[in-house]
């Protein structure tokens, strides 16, 4: 179990803050502005203290420049390979996950990340996804969009893949036993997050229908004794309705940490808890 929520303050920001992952050294905080497909950017901050950071400025080399655009979803395993989501030349080019190597603010030898696990169907992104601490394993969601009839992603398939090179991940054989316990077609599930040890996987989800001022977004925990055990039925950690929606967990290496966003009156803004000692 966590504790009481605490506002996290990024000093400098003037704007929305999405997303968040933590870095394995959590001396960088990764996040997009906000979420809008026009132009969705990302950013860093850099470490003060637990719920204080301090704005840099985007993260070079993985944006465009050219609107509208997205690129946002951050993740980064402990060697700084860096992985986002961006929909350059889509729908002309469909891998829309990119990788890179981080290294103080930038982002280099940038590259599509091809396999088996995108969908290669117009229509379907790759809309989240989580890497391990170790960069072995990706954590991903393909999403279906119809915008003449679905609010948001119509579907969701979450899914392990292993990397085999810097450019290309294998969907697991036992991918779907795995996650056998967390997948339920009535909803729709995103923002995957996988504990360093893989033994813990946060995500949120929502019920599968129109999306009303009532509807709830839970952030859960799915648990398992060993990596690549199958994970338990999930466990609802933080749940709000959309006026206050909470979504996308991040946690620390050593699992002492959550981070997450929240939707304001006029923004989003990140918060944070700390996990029970018991």
């Amino acid at each position: 179990s966590f504790g009481t929520e605490i506002d996290v303050t990024i000093n400098g920001l003037t704007f929305d803050a999405m997303e968040p992952f933590i870095s394995a050294d959590e001396n960088y905080l990764f996040f997009n502005n906000l979420n809008d497909g026009v132009n969705t950017k990302l950013y860093y901050a850099t470490k003060v203290n637990d719920s204080t950071f301090d704005y840099v400025g985007e993260i070079s080399g993985a944006n465009q420049t050219t609107p509208p655009h997205l690129d946002a979803v951050a993740d980064i395993d402990a060697d700084n390979n860096f992985y986002w989501t961006s929909t350059r030349n889509y729908p002309a080019e469909l891998n829309n996950l990119f990788y890179g190597t981080f290294s103080a603010g930038n982002v280099s030898n940038i590259g599509r990340v091809s396999g088996d696990f995108n969908k290669n169907v117009p229509g379907w992104l790759v809309m989240d996804h989580g890497i391990s601490y170790d960069g072995q394993l990706l954590y991903y969601n393909n999403a279906r969009f119809d915008g003449d009839n679905c609010e948001g992603p119509c579907e969701t398939e979450l899914g392990v893949a292993q990397k085999l090179n810097d450019s290309t991940f294998q969907k697991l054989a036992d991918s779907d036993r795995i996650l056998q316990n967390i997948t339920d077609s009535d909803y729709i599930y995103y923002a995957p997050c996988i504990s360093s040890d893989n033994l813990e996987l946060y995500f949120t989800r929502y019920l599968k229908g129109e999306i009303t001022s009532a509807t709830a977004f839970e952030i859960c925990i799915a648990m398992r004794e060993s990596p690549l055990a199958e994970f338990s039925t999930p466990k609802v950690l933080f749940s709000d309705v959309v006026p206050n929606l909470i979504e996308a967990p991040t946690i620390t290496t050593d699992k002492r940490i959550i981070y997450y966003h929240r939707k304001t009156s006029d923004s989003h803004k990140i918060v944070m808890r700390y996990r029970n000692s018991n």
